[in-house]
């Protein structure tokens, strides 16, 4: 195994951009004809490239044996990262509105080519240092195909569009560690110029620094680098990422999950689209399940509006994103990647999400009593550990003369006011900042 080198990776991604600029038929679409067999062709042998370097590959069982173990390995996690990177990043070259699922056989071999590489891996933080200045930069590749314009694409790009918003907002949805936030703050610029002249499809307001959506707050990055600010569909009529966010919650009167709100075109969103989007997903509506679970910890009850809420969220979720994450699969990254104040009652929470959520429709919902983990002499004391009670067991009968039932405290579910209730799990704050942390 040799190291890969500098001018290799030069070559790898002039190649990647040539193929990037290659025409397409005249009368058809940029990846249909000879151009998308050419780039199936050219995604192939990437592929095949990956494979190639994890082929006899075994599993480690522990912390890797001599120097020279340790330098080979650590010469193919180097290769196979650089390689995976343009193999996923691949989906940008067909400049158009592929199929959502057209490259399903190729990722499920990117992922067990992964899955191999993962078992050579006793500890990831060593990995990531090994392999760190290997990541392919989504600015890097984005400014050469922008600096990188032949003079025969003007027989087909007489209006100096491309590369379109779709590339670039793909390109910064790849973003890694290796890219900075300066460089992406020009990256965002950039994709704003391109979209110079049309508006989000949810608010209808522009895209630049000083949208109303909050691209930017001064001169920080107002959303975490791994949350695009801007989401361009293959359609090209591109939305806010909070404007997403707000279509995602549940509205019976919507009719158009899953397509664009403006031409009416499903989304068509690619495997390059799901990680960024499933951050987005997490930062959003995790602060909203956070609250709701600390109120049912104050209020000792499960409360099944809420509950019927968090499914529909996670339900609309994956019909916006054209079933790539199944209902299920949404809470569960969403539990897993939020960091909650009682994470022991959000699990009680995702229990009855999850069995909501696959529950026959003939069947009613009921949520179980929360009763103490242990005896408690003060009824009242609001510390005690609190789980799911038996199915069996029976509730009292409600008292006449008793307080109204907490479960009224929890406001209406669902609903639009579903988004003042995301303020108040931010301390009310509107802003932009309430809902997503500054990037310092």
């Amino acid at each position: 195994v040799c190291e890969l080198s500098a001018e290799e990776q030069e070559a790898f991604l002039t190649d990647f951009a040539q193929q990037y600029w290659l025409p397409p038929d005249v009368g058809s679409p940029p990846w249909t004809g000879s151009r998308g067999s050419r780039l199936r062709q050219y995604r192939e042998r990437l592929v095949a490239e990956v494979e190639k370097n994890v082929k006899d590959l075994e599993p480690c069982c522990g912390p890797l044996g001599d120097n020279f173990q340790m330098a080979v390995t650590g010469l193919r996690w180097q290769r196979f990262v650089f390689l995976d990177d343009l193999a996923r990043m691949s989906d940008v070259l067909f400049r158009g509105p592929i199929l959502a699922q057209h490259a399903h056989e190729v990722d499920a071999r990117l992922h067990l080519a992964w899955r191999k590489v993962r078992s050579q891996i006793p500890d990831l933080a060593v990995f990531a240092r090994a392999t760190a200045n290997y990541r392919v930069s989504a600015v890097r590749v984005a400014m050469m195909l922008e600096t990188g314009r032949p003079s025969e694409a003007a027989a087909y790009d007489g209006q100096f569009q491309l590369p379109d918003p779709r590339t670039l907002s793909s390109l910064l949805s790849l973003r890694c560690e290796k890219d900075e936030a300066e460089e992406l703050a020009e990256l965002y610029r950039l994709l704003c110029q391109k979209l110079q002249g049309t508006t989000c499809t949810h608010c209808h307001q522009p895209f630049d620094e000083g949208s109303s959506a909050g691209l930017f707050d001064g001169d920080q990055l107002a959303v975490p680098v791994t949350v695009p600010k801007v989401l361009v569909p293959q359609c090209g009529h591109a939305i806010h990422t909070l404007c997403f966010g707000s279509q995602v919650i549940p509205d019976d009167g919507d009719q158009c999950r899953g397509r664009c709100r403006r031409c009416g075109v499903p989304y068509a969103w690619t495997g390059i689209d799901v990680e960024p989007m499933v951050n987005a997903f997490c930062m959003m509506f995790g602060p909203y399940v956070d609250k709701r679970s600390q109120d049912m910890i104050a209020q000792h009850q499960l409360s099944s509006s809420v509950i019927t809420s968090i499914s529909q969220f996670c339900v609309t979720f994956s019909l916006e994103i054209g079933g790539l994450i199944s209902p299920s699969s949404s809470w569960q990254l969403l539990s897993l990647r939020h960091s909650f104040a009682h994470p022991e009652m959000v699990q009680t929470i995702g229990e009855e999400v999850l069995r909501l959520l696959t529950l026959p429709e003939d069947e009613h919902f009921e949520v179980p009593m929360l009763v103490p983990a242990l005896p408690c002499e003060d009824c009242d004391c609001e510390d005690r550990d609190l789980h799911v009670g038996s199915p069996s067991e029976e509730e009292p009968e409600p008292d006449p003369d008793s307080e109204p039932s907490p479960e009224e405290d929890f406001g209406p579910e669902p609903g639009a006011a579903m988004l003042s209730q995301l303020v108040q799990g931010c301390d009310g704050d509107s802003s932009i900042n309430g809902l997503m942390p500054t990037v310092q």
